[in-house]
């Protein structure tokens, strides 16, 4: 197995090469930056009077040097998001797509798998022989920058509005953890199922490429909001006036003293509540924010784990079926 894996390796050195490289550099820019991020960042007590707001919800550091410390800390968590975007986006697709298609599209192109095939005896094993290596590269190669990635941006939200940690956020899903590995997968599978039926590796290349972008851009948030639907819940308040982080809003309300809901056209209509006897708009305002609570129905934090695990499993889904499905395509195509 271990010979099989390394004439792998030398047949396609190139990718190989390439994708270990591109794989390297992104866990050493994750390792820098996160040392950066931890020598910029300010002491917890500043952090907490950071948080602190005013009537007009702007934040108001107690003291001077807090403020330098934290508005210097900005600018060098600055560079977690450029590694985390679109560095850490792209590299699951780079990586899966470079090792997949020439896995097959290769060999069919320069014509040596009719050699290969009548030496092997098998197409099967053939083909296992040549996706296993690639597969196992591509895997622990993503694992280790998901790990690196994650650790980075942790390092970069350390507070928020709440208290220590990092609130999750449905932009970053797929840039880190799980589901970085999860696409990894699919664009391999992709890739792979591309070069068997284009026999040719840049039509396969570009073919994979238009689907890979079109499942990230249009599948994925497709999926979220599949998902939003199922696990929202009413919550009270707004992020943006302080209240629990959600992920997503669908829509938002509100509730009266008595617990009764009100919509928000029933709450912003043409008329005024009756009950705010004689106000103007003005009053009216300031009446719905001390007699009404608002509401959003919305996908609470806690669902997190749930959006990460789904579309780890879909992802790895599609190229575990795209690997399958390529197993008939070999077997049955005709030597060329």
């Amino acid at each position: 197995m271990l010979r099989s894996a390394m004439l792998t390796f030398r047949m396609h050195r190139f990718e190989v090469l390439l994708s270990a490289g591109l794989m390297a550099l992104t866990a050493i820019s994750a390792i820098v930056v996160q040392g950066h991020v931890i020598a910029a960042n300010p002491p917890d007590e500043c952090w907490a009077q950071n948080w602190r707001f005013d009537d007009q919800g702007i934040l108001t550091p107690a003291s001077r040097e807090c403020r330098r410390l934290v508005e210097a800390f900005w600018p060098v968590a600055y560079e977690a998001s450029f590694v985390t975007s679109p560095i850490a986006v792209a590299i699951p697709f780079v990586v899966g797509l470079l090792l997949g298609i020439p896995i097959v599209g290769r060999e069919l192109e320069l014509r040596t798998a009719t050699l290969a095939w009548s030496l092997t005896g098998s197409r099967v094993r053939w083909l296992l022989a040549r996706l296993l290596p690639m597969l196992a590269l591509a895997l622990v190669g993503l694992v280790v920058v998901a790990w690196l990635v994650a650790e980075m941006a942790r390092a970069a939200h350390p507070w928020n509005y709440l208290g220590p940690g990092r609130i999750p956020n449905l932009t970053e899903l797929g840039s880190e953890g799980p589901t970085l590995v999860g696409r990894g997968i699919m664009a391999l599978g992709i890739g792979l199922l591309a070069g068997a039926v284009a026999g040719r590796t840049l039509p396969a290349l570009a073919g994979a490429a238009i689907l890979c972008f079109a499942l990230l851009f249009v599948g994925a948030p497709a999926l979220q909001n599949v998902i939003v639907d199922r696990v929202a819940v009413w919550v009270e308040g707004s992020p943006e006036l302080g209240g629990l982080p959600t992920l997503r809003s669908l829509r938002f309300g509100f509730r009266d003293s008595d617990g009764g809901f009100l919509s928000e056209e029933e709450v912003y209509g043409e008329d005024i509540d009756p009950r705010c006897v004689g106000c103007t708009y003005e009053e009216y305002e300031r009446w719905i924010n001390e007699n009404l609570v608002r509401v959003e129905f919305a996908a609470p934090i806690e669902s997190y784990p749930v959006f990460e695990a789904a579309e780890t499993a879909l992802t790895s889904g599609i190229g575990l079926a795209c690997m399958v499905a390529t197993v008939p395509i070999v077997v049955r195509r005709r030597p060329s």
